[in-house]
């Protein structure tokens, strides 16, 4: 698309570009059509010049449409991403065959140059032929046939050259009747004996040849898959009228027919090569217009319903092929199933006529196989553009399954939070009215009888209240530790580390505690909460399964990324119902309310693992 301050020179802030700049940044596209334009106009130019003014007209045309219709193919062909190997050999085929122009010159050199052109013509249209859609020459049997049309084109074509005194007169290719050039590479005086049994035998291969041709076709259609069969069955017909026509001009030649005949044949089958030229180009615009539909119903059917259900069977409409399976890894289970759910294994070997292709999004691991008819591989252009579909409906309910999950999971989180409130509310109001209330009320009574005691009795009103003073200690005792169960102050003051070292043990119990620490910083206090009483509640299940045991060691350490934390022993490993227990569910919901995440490992015999991670902004 031009650019938009080319098309408005006189918008402000315009700057002239020189010619020479603008050449450099024009497409290769837009260079290979001026250059086709340039040659297309020098042969008719050349042609229109060379002829007699009635056959001008027509004789230009002709090479006008030899010449520039297999370069339009190959141009549409860049242009709309098709086989860049199959582009650029019509454009060549094009740039070549102009070279059949110089066939009209008066001089013996350039005239010669033209005839000998002509003599690519055939084995160009086989290379096409047999390299048309891919743009490349595949089985065995096509490479034979194009290496034997290469050695009779190269051995009993141009290989006589140097035996002919002069090329036949009147034909399209040169409009000259009498006095025509001679043949400037004739290295005989007279042409031998043999060279009429020579042409009698290429001109009898050349038929064998085509018979090949049209055997290679009958089979590449018959194998192809719908799609690649409606590109290319345009071009095998008019390869076929080719073929006939070419076959017939020789037969008829050999045979003595009249000369009028042989003349109208050659005609007829030299311009059946433009036909075959503008047959490429209808089967690549055929084919574009037949990928697009194929894709549209097929992203019409997905936007349907994206269940792999609905998809597999929207591809087998759009393949034309009820045996297409779609085969889904589940990455969480390791496994592999297909469209409706059941397991399939994967990879397997495939039956004949099958092929396999891995679908992913970015090059990364292959989450959906398309088993399918072996001929769709050679529609990479459409196994694309399923990829690309497949792939998208396949995420999009990847995202709604893992959101719909993640749903789910948040709001169990939150209900096991208040539920696990409630019960730790409940257990402060216990730890109140056992505790410190009733300490407080026995005090109060206290106090109430030393008021009393003062006037009867004072020393033992004034040890009393001695007494008291120690109560008092321990009521202060018991809201400090109610506090730390709570939200220590030593948290809050000093951070994780140091409320890590503070742990107290109960009464009676001696395993120690080891705390060490790499790079720990401060954090926000539901980071910094959620680790730490989440080491408490894994100390408490230590303390409590961990018989035997030597002693708890907490490690704590800070990367850029996260603030990780383990706590082990070196115990006989928590029983399995302590791993589904509500204490480790209490451990876990913790942790991921600040998006961290939580592992707990236990081994019979090797102690228990509690490993935990927390991202820090």
């Amino acid at each position: 698309m031009a650019d938009l301050e080319s098309l408005q020179p006189f918008a402000p802030g315009f700057k002239p570009v020189s010619r020479r700049a603008q050449a450099a940044t024009w497409p290769p596209t837009t260079l290979v059509a001026l250059a086709g334009l340039a040659v297309c106009a020098g042969a008719v130019a050349m042609v229109a010049a060379s002829v007699p003014g009635n056959e001008a007209f027509g004789r230009g045309l002709v090479e006008l449409l030899i010449i520039a219709t297999p370069i339009a193919a190959g141009l549409y062909a860049l242009q709309t991403g098709a086989s860049r190997r199959l582009a650029f050999a019509l454009v060549g085929v094009g740039f070549a065959w102009s070279l059949t122009a110089l066939a009209e010159s008066s001089d013996s050199v350039v005239y010669t140059v033209g005839r000998l052109a002509t003599w690519l013509v055939f084995p160009c249209v086989v290379y096409l032929l047999l390299a048309f859609p891919a743009g490349r020459i595949t089985s065995a049997l096509d490479r034979t046939l194009f290496a034997g049309v290469l050695v009779v084109s190269a051995v009993l074509f141009y290989g006589t050259a140097p035996l002919v005194l002069a090329y036949p007169p009147h034909t399209l290719w040169a409009a000259c009747t009498t006095g025509c050039p001679a043949n400037a590479v004739a290295l005989v005086d007279r042409p031998p004996a043999v060279l009429t049994k020579i042409v009698y035998l290429r001109e009898w291969l050349v038929m064998v040849l085509w018979a090949g041709l049209f055997w290679s076709m009958f089979r590449r259609y018959r194998a192809a898959s719908p799609l690649r069969r409606r590109t290319i069955a345009p071009v095998f017909a008019a390869a076929a009228v080719l073929g006939v026509l070419h076959i017939s001009f020789h037969a008829t030649r050999e045979l003595g027919a009249p000369a009028n005949l042989v003349v109208d044949l050659s005609s007829a089958w030299t311009l059946a090569i433009v036909g075959v030229c503008a047959a490429f180009l209808f089967g690549l615009f055929r084919r574009r217009v037949l990928l697009g539909r194929t894709l549209a119903g097929l992203g019409r059917a997905l936007r349907a319903s994206d269940s792999p259900a609905a998809v597999s069977d929207a591809l087998a409409a759009a393949f034309g092929d009820p045996s297409v399976e779609l085969l889904f890894h589940d990455r969480a289970a390791g496994s592999w199933h297909d469209a409706y759910g059941r397991e399939r294994r994967w990879p397997r070997p495939l039956s004949p006529g099958r092929a396999a292709t891995p679908m992913s999004i970015g090059g990364g691991p292959e989450e959906v196989v398309l088993v399918h008819d072996v001929a769709l591989r050679d529609d990479e252009e459409l196994l694309d553009g399923v990829n690309g579909l497949v792939m998208a409906g396949w995420r999009h309910e990847r995202v709604a399954s893992d959101l719909a999950r993640a749903t789910s999971d948040l709001a169990s989180m939150r209900r096991r939070v208040a539920e696990a409130a409630v019960v730790e509310r409940a257990r402060i109001e216990r730890d109140l009215h056992d505790g410190a209330q009733q300490r407080l009320v026995a005090l109060r009574l206290r106090l109430a009888a030393a008021e009393e005691d003062i006037e009867a009795d004072p020393a033992a009103a004034i040890a009393g209240i001695r007494e008291l003073g120690l109560e008092v200690d321990r009521a202060l005792e018991e809201l400090r530790s109610l506090a730390h169960g709570v939200y220590p102050l030593v948290l809050t003051q000093l951070g994780l580390v140091a409320a890590l070292r503070s742990l107290r043990v109960d009464r009676g119990n001696t395993l120690p505690v080891h705390v060490t620490s790499d790079g720990v910083t401060r954090h926000p206090p539901e980071v910094e909460g959620a680790v730490y009483f989440t080491c408490v509640e894994a100390v408490q299940n230590a303390m409590k399964h961990a018989a035997g045991a030597t002693g708890i060691w907490i490690h704590l350490g800070q990367s850029r990324a996260e603030l990780g934390f383990e706590v082990r022993d070196d115990g006989p490993g928590l029983p399995p119902e302590a791993l589904r227990g509500q204490g480790m569910q209490n451990m876990h919901d913790r942790i991921e309310s600040v998006g961290g995440r939580l592992t707990v490992e236990s081994e019979p015999g090797s102690g228990t693992r509690v490993i935990g991670s927390v991202p820090l902004e």
